[in-house]
């Protein structure tokens, strides 16, 4: 009896140490997020959130189980976009005012990494606790850049552009869709200054009909000056012919300073040189 009571308190205490080391629950803070990764089981898909019972027994083994603990903050970030439609500078140019044909845009954004995200962000992008605020500085950037792709493309495709609310909800979901990992909480336009579109649309149709009346202008002249290289050529012709025939005849000569012209020669030079440019 009194061995059966030793190998039993002994029994007892052995389970009470493997629980102890296979529970994993108090390690992990209110505000922090696991994810599990032991060299017999791999990468577990789930992650441990804070408050609930767990407990593995890939703990028992030593150095045989890892407990990636990240703590997860909301990010906000600016975004700021300044453009100016396409060829405004060139339209604004032929109007007397010159108005301006830029716009600008401030806002900001609040996001944060999805929990359930974090077990294929430690597998895949080998994100780990101490590299997660230069994984926060990349995306950052990235969506810096797309909120800014998306708000231009907005302005530049939509006559007139859409109300500061609208074009928040709109740019939120454009978000929302490009980064499924991403909780995106907030989207807000602080500032949103736009040029006028119909001035704008007037000065390229009056820039445009300029420039095809520019177009005429040389082609009338292209053709004119044609026609006239065409009238040089020719008198040219006939002078060499008139040459020709003098240094053939020259017996012409003496009837011209008698004032004679059998041929009516002479009479065609003034009316080719009446003719030349």
């Amino acid at each position: 009896m009194k061995k059966f009571l030793i190998s039993l308190i002994l029994l007892l205490i052995a389970a009470s140490v493997a629980f102890y080391f296979g529970w994993i629950q108090f390690l992990i803070p209110d505000d922090g997020h696991a994810v599990v990764f032991s060299r017999t089981s791999g990468w577990e898909d789930e992650v441990v959130e804070p408050g609930t019972f767990q407990w593995r027994w890939e703990r028992l083994l030593p150095t045989n189980m890892s407990l990636y603990i990240y703590h997860i903050e909301s990010q906000s970030l600016e975004i700021s976009v300044e453009g100016t439609l396409p060829s405004g500078e060139v339209y604004r140019t032929i109007l007397e005012d010159r108005p301006d044909f830029s716009y600008r845009i401030s806002g900001r954004v609040n996001f944060r990494i999805r929990p359930d995200e974090l077990p294929l962000l430690s597998q895949e992008n080998g994100l780990r606790p101490d590299t997660i605020d230069d994984f926060h500085d990349e995306l950052s950037e990235r969506i810096i850049s797309e909120a800014q792709g998306f708000i231009t493309r907005q302005i530049i495709e939509n006559e007139p552009v859409l109300p500061p609310g609208v074009l928040s909800d709109a740019l939120l979901e454009h978000l929302t869709t490009r980064f499924p990992g991403l909780d995106i909480a907030t989207v807000t336009l602080r500032s949103v200054e736009v040029p006028d579109f119909a001035l704008y649309a007037e000065a390229r149709s009056l820039y445009l009909a300029l420039a095809e009346a520019d177009r005429d202008a040389v082609a009338s002249l292209a053709q004119e000056r044609a026609l006239r290289r065409d009238r040089s050529e020719q008198m040219q012709q006939a002078l060499r012919s008139y040459g020709e025939l003098l240094t053939e005849f020259p017996v012409l000569l003496e009837y011209f300073e008698l004032g004679i012209d059998p041929l009516r020669i002479q009479e065609l030079v003034p009316d080719l040189l009446m003719e030349s440019p």
